[in-house]
């Protein structure tokens, strides 16, 4: 099938190389414009026309994806199939229309669940121990078309929303190969989303960052996970930003040992054991402000922290 692909992040990209394997000829690939890096100005490509123009595949780079010129590239395409993974930007009817078979979307969550831009992050967040990959109709509201196929998946208990990406990637490009033939012959068609079951995943900011010991130790392992390895969830020490990209909890019904955000507990093979609203929680991971991302044993024996000294939730200090 011919098939024009919109995607943007490293994990969009990803898929194109699959899809040329499948024996599908992708005719144009839309991608966000070239941004300034987080380090300087000068613009970096993403990562999907990096692959793209390593496969030799045309590149299109819309500001907006609906103007007039945009919809003219596709069209002239002829695509059979519109695919979007993670491109950034809501399609209208212009672009719907184009493809003779079908406009597509993979959506890294069992639809109608976790509906918007940080599906991954949400799942983490609420403490969730199964999610997915749906590949859906697009529709005019965002992630409420009708469903093609749908694929579940576990989350690991100290998954982070790397990993979790990662293999949430794998199953999606699986399911893209699997269903687009079936698609394209009939044989599979789209089931209605129950719209009353639909929750949100709205984009996250940098305050939702920001560590609360107060929580449950589970809540705070959680938004660690969510935000691993990058931008990495942070609290305060000594009055600067500590990053933490990994942890673990220890004990949700052990009992506490101090006021919340409390070090209670030195493991130097490790990392320090923190109490929090309701158990223990110890730093595996952390990101000094200033510094590189370390093993928390490393960190400990630069920074001098004791047992009694205390983490300050970044939740104050926001």
């Amino acid at each position: 099938m011919r098939i024009v692909f919109l995607g943007t992040p490293p994990w969009a990209a990803a898929y194109l190389q699959p899809l040329m394997d499948a024996g599908h000829a992708v005719e144009l690939v839309l991608t966000q414009p070239d941004r300034p890096g987080k380090r300087g100005r000068t613009p970096l490509p993403p990562a999907t026309k990096v692959e793209a123009q390593r496969l030799g595949l045309p590149v299109f780079q819309p500001e907006r994806a609906n103007a007039p010129e945009a919809v003219r590239r596709v069209a002239q395409a002829r695509p059979d199939v519109l695919l979007t993974v993670a491109y950034g930007q809501i399609l209208r009817e212009a672009l719907l229309a184009c493809p003779t078979v079908e406009a597509l979307n993979v959506h890294y969550s069992l639809l109608p669940l976790l509906r918007g831009p940080a599906p991954v992050q949400h799942a983490l967040l609420q403490g969730m121990t199964v999610t997915g990959v749906s590949l859906q109709r697009m529709a005019r509201e965002v992630d409420a078309g009708d469903i093609y196929a749908i694929d579940s998946l576990q989350i690991g208990p100290d998954e982070n929303a790397d990993s979790l990406c990662r293999r949430l990637t794998q199953a999606g490009v699986a399911l893209v190969v699997r269903s687009l033939p079936a698609i394209a012959s009939g044989e599979l068609t789209p089931i209605g989303q129950d719209h009353g079951r639909a929750t949100c995943a709205p984009l996250l900011e940098k305050p939702d960052q920001a560590l609360d010991f107060s929580q449950s130790a589970s809540d705070v392992h959680n938004r660690v996970r969510a935000f691993a390895p990058q931008p990495g969830a942070y609290c305060l020490w000594q009055g600067r930003r500590l990053g933490v990209t990994a942890s673990t909890v220890v004990g949700e019904s052990r009992p506490q040992a101090g006021m919340a955000g409390t070090v209670v507990e030195i493991d130097p093979e490790r990392g320090p054991v923190i109490a929090t609203g309701q158990g223990l929680i110890e730093l595996l991971r952390v990101h000094p402000e200033g510094r590189r991302e370390m093993d928390a044993a490393s960190w400990l024996r630069g920074a001098g922290v004791r047992p009694g000294d205390v983490l300050q939730s970044a939740v104050d200090k926001r």
